[in-house]
């Protein structure tokens, strides 16, 4: 009898939670209270994640919509404990071949600004804003457009252009086949491309304070900084030219054709050394 009685509890509970879901065949809907700074992990599969802040709020809120599609096509998952919030949105299996050339699903994430985040999206635009704290963002296969970002952060895209504009912190931005398009105040460089230029800008009291690198294995590197920016930089192209417009204190230069181009030298009294490298491609190098 006991047995029975908890089945039929445990039935009751799975049905309830399907019904919660499940609130229309086309929107989903919850909010999480958090007594503290939350750590959400989320990911997304075929949508559109958008991630943003609430000025003054205690809890994170999750909508999902979809314009056409139906959401029972998907398999949503979620769960809280304490300040930890899971949420997953993945497609289902299908047979035969499904073609779908713009997503029509979004999901809105909207949470307090200070905050631990893992973010994935695996076929899909994301993009997040006036967010702080540990930041990881990673999509495989859509692009990355975030704005007032700042704190320790952690970018990487298997197929898409990162877009990043007023950020602050440390970076460590990895791109495999995309472009990469940096502006803000940053303390701590690791930026990498496979396939795709590297634009960065540095905003004006820019100052590292650790030895940082630039590399593009195929695609330029155009960097922009502040008349006042200080450090040590050292370039190099191994099938590409170095052009520098920069007052440097040249240390170092090589200019032969069959070895590749080079520069080392200080800028403003020097700094921190600051390495660009390109394999493929152009090093382009000015003030703002």
């Amino acid at each position: 009898m006991r047995t029975i009685t908890l089945n039929l509890a445990l039935s009751t509970l799975l049905l309830t939670t399907a019904a919660a879901v499940a609130q229309s065949d086309t929107t989903w809907d919850k909010s999480y209270a958090v007594s503290g700074q939350p750590s959400l992990f989320l990911s997304t599969g075929d949508s559109h994640l958008n991630i943003h802040a609430c000025s003054s709020c205690r809890s994170v809120h999750i909508h999902v919509t979809s314009e056409d599609t139906s959401l029972s096509r998907y398999t949503l998952e979620e769960s809280q404990s304490g300040n930890t919030i899971h949420f997953s949105l993945k497609e289902k299996p299908h047979m035969g071949i499904r073609v779908n050339w713009h997503s029509s699903v979004h999901v809105d994430v909207e949470t307090p600004a200070n905050l631990t985040l893992d973010a994935r999206s695996a076929d899909g635009t994301l993009t997040a804003s006036d967010l702080h704290g540990d930041l990881t963002i990673h999509t495989s296969d859509g692009n990355q457009e975030l704005t007032g970002v700042s704190g320790n952060l952690k970018l990487h895209s298997s197929d898409g252009h990162l877009h990043v504009r007023n950020a602050s912190g440390t970076l460590e931005a990895r791109s495999s086949d995309g472009g990469q398009d940096i502006a803000g105040s940053f303390t701590s460089l690791q930026l990498h491309s496979s396939d795709g230029s590297i634009v960065l800008e540095l905003a004006e009291g820019s100052r590292l304070s650790a030895d940082s690198r630039i590399e593009s294995s195929d695609g330029s590197v155009t960097l922009r900084v502040p008349k006042s920016f200080p450090a040590d930089l050292e370039v190099s192209s191994s099938d590409g030219n170095i052009q520098s417009t920069l007052p440097l204190v040249v240390e170092g230069y090589n200019s032969k054709g069959n070895s590749g181009h080079s520069i080392h030298g200080k800028f403003n009294g020097g700094g921190s050394l600051l390495s660009i490298h390109t394999s493929d491609g152009s090093v382009h190098l000015a003030t703002l």
